[in-house]
């Protein structure tokens, strides 16, 4: 009902803008659709939004005290989209996917990583950003010729939309934001390890009392990947993925076989089977049969900066898979030979 008193409210408006269309010049559909969003903040806002010259509409919902952004920072934002009829789209919120029906378990729910200045923002988003500090949260309500990634492209939505847009944390630098991560990370749950290179660090669990795992060998493994956060994106243990509600039943959960690779030198190589992305590897490479142990890294040693998309994401997840410059963490057990 709310609904359809809008949209009488809204096309009145409108009305009242161009009376007559056989009087009026003919208009083109971007005109028509300012129209409709300047009537729409006329009647339901009452005009107390502020206006970009570009077009877009915003509300500060909690000012930020943190650093600004620059046309070249990295930043981690949350998002909530919404129609004009204010129906939730999609959203990087677990409390909203939960609201909505759609929550999954595969899905992180963390903030997104966008980068500046590479047109991969946006362009109304970006233009929203480069105004807002650390901790702000912004309501948008974005014209659709503000939804192309640069200008002149093709727009991402035929409409106008609202999007509840909240600055996390600007970063200048990624691979230092990483380093910082991976030590406070250690510093709270492993105090006292030193890395054994950059960036990478192991922990043995339980100490294996077997061989060492030798190169250009196969070695079966059971493993958990997590991110930092402690999400679990991926394991083969059966028990381990039906206690964190990820568990699929066409997958298949005995050991992986993992290819070691003919020298120290691990090449990271994701594409054949039985290899492993090269912090995976490298922690193998410092076990012996019989160990448990855990390795966290930098993404140089993961995903790298193309991160790894996910088909079993929500489709109403502004996320999935595995972001770029992720560090991750891996409980790995190489079981004894038989």
């Amino acid at each position: 009902m709310k609904k359809l008193f809008f949209i009488a409210v809204v096309f009145a408006a409108v009305s009242a803008i161009f009376p007559s269309c056989a009087r009026q010049p003919v208009e083109s559909v971007r005109e028509i659709h300012e129209k409709i969003l300047a009537a729409h903040v006329r009647v339901i806002h009452q005009d107390t939004l502020q206006k970009t010259e570009s077009g877009a509409y915003y509300a500060v919902i909690r000012r930020g005290s943190g650093k600004s952004t620059t046309d070249s920072s990295m930043v981690f934002v949350r998002e909530t989209v919404r129609d004009l009829n204010y129906n939730i789209t999609a959203s990087t919120n677990r409390e909203v996917a939960k609201q909505m029906g759609t929550f999954n378990y595969d899905d992180a729910y963390i903030p997104l990583l966008w980068f500046m200045g590479k047109n991969s923002i946006l362009s109304g988003l970006e233009e929203m950003l480069l105004g807002m500090k650390e901790g702000e949260i912004r309501r948008i309500w974005l014209p659709y010729w503000l939804s192309s990634y640069y200008e002149g492209g093709t727009s991402e939505n035929s409409s106008s939309m609202v999007y509840d847009l909240e600055l996390v944390k600007v970063v200048n630098d990624i691979d230092r934001y990483q380093i910082d991560t991976l030590e406070a990370f250690r510093n709270r749950h492993y105090p006292g390890i030193d890395s054994l290179e950059r960036g990478f660090y192991k922990v043995t669990l339980v100490p294996g009392t077997g061989d060492s795992l030798q190169n250009a060998t196969v070695v079966s493994t059971y493993y958990i990947g997590k991110f930092l956060n402690g999400h679990i994106f991926d394991t083969n243990i059966a028990d381990t993925a039906m206690k964190y509600r990820i568990y699929k039943a066409g997958k298949d959960y005995s050991p992986l076989k993992v290819s070691m690779p003919v020298s120290d030198e691990v090449n990271g190589d994701t594409d054949e089977e039985g290899s492993t992305v090269k912090g995976f590897t490298k922690c193998m490479q410092e076990m012996r049969y019989g160990e448990i142990a855990v390795c966290f890294f930098h993404s140089d040693y993961g995903y790298m900066a193309e991160g790894k998309r996910s088909s079993s994401s929500s489709s109403t997840y502004l996320g999935g898979g595995i972001p770029s410059y992720m560090p991750l963490f891996f409980w790995i057990y190489a079981p004894l030979k038989n």
